[in-house]
């Protein structure tokens, strides 16, 4: 095992130990993030195939861990209020896992970018628009939407996030969907890329190391997250939100 992680470059695997926390550290504030993240600064050095692989377990460990803080009650209740939204999310990532293989997602990640930036920007600075539920229809639309970006580009955060804004989802019980999103999608997503081979023996293990400084960075995080109220909680995903947007566009322009 050590040999195999031996083969990485000491300053490849640093970078992703402090990646990986930063990530966790945010993801435990705002409940999302951690692809993005970790997606945005290895496309900065020019790995984004290793960055995806090395997220997949660390972001699976860290939504189970999300979702175990709450209570067996409220993940029933959740998975049957958001049942469309996850299984449509579902059906779109499988899709989304081969398009990250064969077609250019420029034009899908920078479209979805756009959309992000300007509904987060529009609820940040208050401007009313019509009053949204949670409908089947809406729901599979953006899990759809989610599933495609999220098994394309290792990156669902952002759309997710923007629903249950959009649906005035209170602070709670919005992290709970999301971890709840996010882990359902974290395991599709690690099965999808067995397949197309980008998670293999040896990203595997390195995906494997970074459980432990993500993790780390975490229970940071969700310390400060217990002093936000749903005001500050609300402040700090929208404009989370709106750097998201930007990064998708910024990255739509160098994808791959």
């Amino acid at each position: 095992m050590l040999n195999v992680i031996l083969e990485f470059e000491t300053s490849t695997f640093l970078f992703f130990v402090t990646v990986c926390f930063v990530a966790g550290f945010i993801k435990g504030i705002i409940g999302f993030g951690m692809p993005m993240i970790i997606l945005g600064a290895s496309a900065a050095i020019s790995l984004p195939s290793l960055g995806l692989a090395v997220l997949l377990l660390p972001t699976l460990v860290t939504n189970i861990y999300q979702v175990s803080l709450f209570g067996r009650t409220e993940l029933i209740a959740s998975v049957k209020e958001f049942k469309f939204f996850l299984l449509s999310c579902l059906l779109g990532l499988f899709v989304g896992a081969k398009l990250f293989v064969v077609a250019n997602l420029n034009s899908l990640v920078g479209g979805i970018g756009l959309v992000v930036l300007v509904l987060s920007f529009v609820q940040l600075i208050k401007i009313k628009g019509p009053e949204r539920n949670n409908s089947m229809r809406l729901s599979s639309i953006f899990g759809v939407i989610t599933g495609l970006l999220g098994g394309g580009t290792g990156i669902w955060g952002p759309t997710t996030v923007l629903y249950l804004t959009s649906i005035a989802t209170p602070k709670q019980h919005q992290i709970l969907v999301q971890g709840l999103t996010f882990a359902f999608s974290s395991v599709f997503l690690l099965i999808a890329h067995l397949y197309t081979g980008i998670f293999n023996h040896k990203t595997g293990l390195l995906s494997a190391f970074m459980i432990l400084p993500a993790m780390i960075g975490m229970l940071f995080g969700v310390g400060v997250q217990k002093y936000l109220n749903q005001e500050k909680f609300r402040l700090i995903t929208l404009i989370s939100l709106c750097v998201g947007g930007i990064y998708l566009m910024f990255r739509s322009l160098y994808l791959f």
